[in-house]
């Protein structure tokens, strides 16, 4: 299983803004997939993730402000489950 999270793009950032899922769960996702997009306060950014197999729940709805370093979905190894 892999975290998917929001990095901490800059000293002080906090939260950012969850724009867009462009997977759902379920999907079949492969390493470099952008998943999500998300708002800064200074840029937009996608979100990928870095190894293939299954997304999972997403944590945050869209508009969601979401703290730097949270997990917002994980990827699912091959017989995972939440």
């Amino acid at each position: 299983m892999e975290e998917v999270f929001v990095p901490a793009v800059g000293m002080a950032m906090d939260n950012v803004v969850l724009l867009e899922w462009l997977k759902n769960p379920g999907d079949q996702v492969n390493a470099g997939d952008v998943i999500a997009i998300i708002e800064t306060d200074k840029t937009t950014m996608d979100l990928t993730c870095e190894t293939s197999g299954t997304l999972g729940a997403h944590r945050y709805a869209i508009n969601s402000e979401v703290p730097a370093g949270q997990t917002i979905a994980v990827v699912l190894a091959p017989g995972e489950s939440e």
